[in-house]
């Protein structure tokens, strides 16, 4: 899987990754595909557009606060792959469970809210719909599913979704969190948000991890999508 995703950022930057201006016109494709069993299988596979696995490497780099280039970073682009991966065996998990994640609506305004916030804020957000070609339903479905992968992990593997006081002003003294110049008490829910989110990355890169032999992830080259 680490050498696909290296693929694919060779084949983002010459295709649809490109800097901030204009937006380029892009048809989409898949770049993408891949099953686990989670997932249902080799008679399920799952694909990741070229045009949201773009959208989702902008999202990994403005987090990082770092400038968007012509060109992806490789890491960028595995960070994105790997968390699209993740996220959706997770969120697969969730959904087999039966279970719908208590206060639902509350939890998706949290993490598109942390989501905007991790990005630079709502002007950013949107810069990077328009240059990738996102619209807000699919916003909305990532939101979702990143929502759905909290939830099971939360449920299932470590806590998360609620850390506690005590917790949250250990992060605030100790950790380096974009908000140390500004007072606890001002920052709390802000705060809150991105420590969950930092948790759920790491989450989700443990689970992962541990379940590589079971996924199977494959570039689809340009003009084979159809075969």
């Amino acid at each position: 899987m680490r050498t696909s995703a290296i693929v694919v950022a060779i084949a983002l930057s010459a295709s649809v990754a490109h800097a901030a201006g204009a937006p380029k016109a892009t048809v989409d494709r898949v770049a993408v595909r891949y099953y686990a069993p989670e997932t249902g299988g080799s008679s399920h596979p799952r694909f990741v557009s070229e045009r949201m696995l773009a959208f989702e490497t902008r999202i990994e780099a403005l987090a990082e606060q770092a400038p968007v280039q012509s060109q992806y970073e490789d890491r960028f682009v595995r960070a994105a792959l790997d968390r699209h991966v993740a996220e959706d065996m997770l969120s697969a998990l969730a959904v087999q469970s039966g279970a719908t994640p208590a206060g639902l609506p509350g939890l998706v305004a949290d993490e598109r809210l942390g989501l905007t916030e991790r990005v630079g804020g709502a002007d950013a957000l949107r810069t990077a719909m328009t240059q990738e070609g996102i619209d807000e339903a699919e916003v909305d479905a990532l939101v979702r599913r990143r929502v759905r992968a909290a939830w099971y992990v939360d449920r299932t593997l470590t806590p998360l979704l609620r850390p506690t006081e005590e917790q949250l002003r250990e992060v605030f003294r100790t950790s380096a969190h974009p908000f140390k110049n500004r007072p606890f008490d001002q920052v709390r829910a802000a705060l809150e948000r991105w420590f969950v989110e930092e948790r759920l990355r790491v989450a989700e890169m443990s689970f992962l991890q541990s379940a590589r032999a079971r996924v199977r992830v494959v570039v689809v080259p340009r003009g084979d999508e159809a075969r």
